[in-house]
């Protein structure tokens, strides 16, 4: 029952963050590291949004930024870990947005090896603990870090 209750809330969830609405001007499209400057042999980490954002949306993002910046510093250096920031409904991310089959909010990774992608979809353990600060961003680097390995 507990399971079926957060399948549920994570739909309707990432319906409501699907909802489009104009955006406010004061929204800016941050990118940490552009993917074209970046080294052969990544990890590709893309938190997609929409225009309308929840607070679950929002957290998620900033848990993400908080776990790379706190446990790959390093690695966001030398750009072998490159995370971006995308809208999904800005015209000029649509080509990447479809690339990941991202409509709204979703967590996806792309583990690069010698120029091949190897998309994985975050978005699910995204939404169910990006309320938990510290569960978020302590499961997030070790999923990360078996990612690595």
């Amino acid at each position: 029952m507990k399971q079926l209750f957060i399948m549920l809330s994570t739909v309707l969830l990432f319906a409501a963050c699907n909802n489009s609405t104009p955006k406010a001007e004061t929204e800016t499209n941050a990118t940490e590291t552009p993917v074209s400057i970046a080294k052969q042999n990544r990890l590709e980490i893309f938190c997609f949004h929409g225009t309308r954002q929840c607070e679950t949306c929002k957290n998620m993002k900033a848990n993400t930024k908080t776990a790379l910046d706190n446990h790959f510093a390093a690695q966001l250096k030398d750009s072998s870990i490159v995370f971006s920031i995308v809208d999904v409904d800005d015209v000029k991310n649509e080509k990447l947005a479809e690339k990941f089959q991202a409509t709204g909010t979703a967590l996806m990774i792309n583990k690069v090896v010698n120029g091949k992608d190897s998309i994985i979809d975050w978005s699910d353990f995204a939404f169910e603990k990006a309320n938990d600060n510290e569960v978020f961003i302590s499961e997030l680097k070790t999923k990360i870090d078996a990612v690595l390995k």
